[in-house]
């Protein structure tokens, strides 16, 4: 009898560690619904294609579902208090060979518009339109930015390397400012954005 109880104990252990390890981690499952900022729900890989890069590989993470155009303007910042990481295994061991590790700051302006005789904070993302150069962000309320690290081998022991923006050498990268609509880009021209 006491073989038979410990065999349905360590099954219902079994059963019980089998259920969190197969836990999905998309936002309609328990486990993400207290951090749905670490939400990652899409992941490209794929040859580039862009002249003279064809022997380069494009990795696009997508984090925080559910921010379609109807969401907007103030859609979701990536999460300050999180490090997100696209894992990279080259040799086929299951093992993480290079990682990249994403974090974010964000920044609020705390911009005011005038309302009779004084002047009010403003709880939308921006207060007139942006660009057309990545500059001119005097109109955006939050400004967000992210550093890279390169990690080669295991992901919390191995050589890490900050990443360095090629254009100007910083190791601080701006997030674009979201597609918010036409109108909160300058002249109203939807062509501006893509620039």
């Amino acid at each position: 009898m006491r073989f038979r109880s410990k065999r349905w104990i360590a099954a219902a252990l079994i059963a019980a560690a089998g259920v969190t390890i197969q836990a999905s981690s998309h936002r309609e499952a328990p486990g993400i619904t207290h951090s749905p900022k670490l939400d990652g729900t899409d992941f490209y890989l794929f040859r580039s294609y862009e002249t003279g890069r064809s022997g380069f590989v494009t990795l696009i993470a997508n984090f925080v579902p559910l921010q379609d155009v109807y969401g907007g303007p103030n859609f979701f910042t990536l999460d300050p208090d999180a490090v997100y990481e696209i894992h990279v295994d080259n040799t086929g061991d299951a093992r993480e060979d290079v990682t990249f590790q994403f974090q974010f700051r964000n920044r609020s302006r705390n911009l005011t518009v005038p309302v009779g005789d004084r002047n009010v904070a403003v709880p939308l993302v921006n207060i007139g339109g942006l660009g057309p150069a990545a500059d001119d962000t005097a109109n955006l309320n939050v400004l967000e930015t992210y550093t890279v690290t390169m990690i080669r081998g295991d992901r919390r022991t191995g050589q890490r390397t900050a990443i360095r923006n090629a254009a100007d050498g910083r190791t601080t990268f701006r997030k674009p400012a979201d597609r918010i609509g036409d109108k909160s880009i300058r002249s109203n021209d939807p062509t501006t954005y893509e620039q």
